[in-house]
């Protein structure tokens, strides 16, 4: 009795097992950029206005309901500092999904889009799907780089492009939720 129930008990947390979905995300761009607080708002729902930069990498987790399924969402935010090239690399590991930032502010952060998006590619087999993300909109008068601009550069990379804020909360929700859209329906055409 106490072993069919055992084997019972087993069956069932197999299965659970089975049917759970994780998707592993990396968000990369330059220092400053605004991934991090992209990641805390999806994760915590807060902003923090003080810039703190990430010391190799941080972590976020949340359990989201994606296409009627349960999905444990795992968020590795990499930093975008040149002396932590070796970690990044081996966290892009099986990476599901991917994000890359710059700050509409900051001609320098844009112009490094091109260095992550071809970090990606030669990494990280087999390819995620990529987003490009325009951070900090919030502060239009100091944009020195146009929506066109970060438009143009994605369709001709041919990934989803999103603006957002972090301290409004503009977009980011939309734009993780298309990010897990996209990985789900790729992942059904592979299986």
């Amino acid at each position: 009795m106490v072993e069919d129930e055992r084997k019972d008990i087993e069956s069932k947390v197999s299965k659970h097992i089975h049917n759970l979905k994780w998707l592993k995300i990396v968000g990369v761009g330059s220092v400053g950029s605004g991934k991090t607080s992209l990641i805390k708002y999806f994760c915590e729902n807060k902003f923090s206005p003080g810039y703190q930069p990430t010391v190799g990498v941080d972590y976020g987790f949340k359990i989201e309901t994606v296409d009627d399924k349960e999905v444990r969402i795992h968020l590795w935010d990499l930093s975008g500092d040149d002396d932590y090239y070796d970690t990044r690399i081996e966290l892009y590991g099986k990476t599901d999904g991917a994000f890359i930032t710059y700050d509409v502010t900051s001609t320098n952060s844009f112009d490094s889009v091109n260095f992550w998006y071809n970090e990606i590619n030669r990494i990280c087999n087999p390819k995620p799907v990529v987003l490009l993300c325009a951070c900090k909109v919030d502060q239009a008068n100091k944009r020195v780089i146009s929506k066109e601009k970060g438009e143009e550069w994605a369709k001709q990379h041919r990934m989803g492009y999103f603006e957002v804020s972090a301290a409004t909360g503009e977009n980011v929700f939309h734009m993780y939720n298309s990010l897990f859209l996209t990985i789900m329906k790729r992942q059904l055409k592979v299986a």
